[in-house]
């Protein structure tokens, strides 16, 4: 099943702009040597304007649900909180996988008489 890790984030913290930018780079890596290792794709980043910005790995999903769980990614993602109070991220279904879970949904919709 096809999934991806989406993070978003604005600006860092005023004050930790260059410890954002280390956690920035060492999240590259990190995500950077699992692709090379076959865990997931390389990540893409995207970056407004604004200020907002995102970064998305895909994968499979049981790969990605591992990577998440792991002792390594919590240590960084908890750095990285630090720097970015507001990054956030989620698991979300790509592909085919968005089909599925829209059958889930419509199912459950309509169980509790909603649809």
């Amino acid at each position: 099943m096809k999934a991806a890790i989406m993070f978003t984030y604005t600006r860092p913290t005023p004050g930790r702009e260059a410890q954002a930018l280390e956690v920035f780079t060492d999240s590259l890596t990190f995500f950077g040597k699992l692709a090379a290792d076959g865990k997931c794709d390389e990540p893409m980043v995207y970056q407004a304007p604004s200020g907002l910005g995102m970064m998305i790995i895909h994968g499979e999903r049981e790969s990605l649900l591992e990577i998440i769980g792991a002792e390594d990614f919590v240590k960084l993602y908890t750095k990285v909180t630090f720097a970015v109070p507001d990054i956030k991220y989620e698991l979300a279904a790509t592909g085919e996988s968005v089909q599925d879970n829209m059958q889930v949904w419509s199912a459950v919709g309509l169980e509790l008489g909603y649809m």
